[in-house]
């Protein structure tokens, strides 16, 4: 639960201002908890405090630190970063280092998310014996029921489309109670992929596998995800061995209607 140091606080109300749910109100000249039950632990009130007044139970409530400062030309190096990032599915055999892959995913806890559940949970897998082992489950599988016959084609033709050969899978899963987990899955893992992409670490979604977690009871063995729980979003991710050297354009364009 947020509370208050009213010996820090300066009563300059900044926390109540920027409170989405009026959980905090002034009370004298210093700020104080209203409505704790409607707390969505969004921490709005502690980003805007001056003195590091607000806490989160025995946690600080900000990193250390100040805000970092964005230069001038940050919309454009994002602007770069957008448009250059490509899906790579033929990797090098270098494996992703474990930190590398570890920071992406606990940046992604600063995506968005519907009342600030953060739903999403990951299962990282980079042993190569088990993604072989996911592989022959789903080859398996496609044998017995006939499912995916074109994942079978293009596989017998030398191409993976379900894992590409990635050195690493990073699955999202969250459980069915969340507001709207497939989409709190989606953006937590795309904040994943771009800081990924940013530092030359190629990936592609991969939404075969996605849909297959939820189908192969073999798979779904081998995650042991919770009960309530489905994979929501998978990516494969390495050290790109393709090379691109345009932006291609886009045979759609966005379609905008303004009122």
């Amino acid at each position: 639960m947020v509370t208050i140091d009213s010996e820090k606080c300066i009563g300059c109300f900044a926390c109540v201002s920027v409170c989405p749910f009026l959980i905090l109100k002034a009370e004298g000249d210093k700020a104080a908890v209203n409505n704790p039950d409607r707390c969505i632990l969004c921490l709005h009130c502690a980003a805007a405090c001056p003195v590091n007044a607000v806490s989160l139970g025995e946690l600080e409530g900000v990193l250390p630190g100040g805000l970092p400062k964005l230069s001038e030309d940050t919309p454009r190096q994002l602007e770069n970063l957008l448009m250059t990032r490509r899906s790579y599915r033929h990797f090098k055999q270098k494996p992703v280092p474990r930190d590398v892959l570890e920071k992406a995913l606990r940046v992604s806890a600063w995506a968005p998310s519907a009342k600030n559940r953060h739903p999403a949970k990951w299962i990282v897998i980079d042993d190569e014996n088990t993604i072989k082992k996911m592989m022959d489950d789903i080859l398996e599988y496609i044998k017995e029921t006939g499912k995916y016959p074109d994942v079978a084609k293009v596989y017998e033709e030398g191409h993976n489309p379900v894992l590409g050969n990635a050195k690493a899978l990073i699955l999202g899963y969250a459980g069915n109670e969340s507001n709207y987990p497939a989409i709190d899955t989606a953006l937590a893992l795309y904040n994943a992929e771009l800081m990924l992409q940013a530092q030359g670490i190629g990936t592609c979604w991969a939404g075969y596998l996605t849909r297959m977690c939820a189908e192969i009871p073999a798979l779904q063995a081998l995650l042991d995800l919770p009960e309530g729980c489905r994979v929501y979003g998978a990516l494969f991710a390495g050290y790109p061995d393709e090379n691109y050297i345009h932006i291609p354009n886009r045979h759609k364009q966005p379609d905008i209607k303004w009122l």
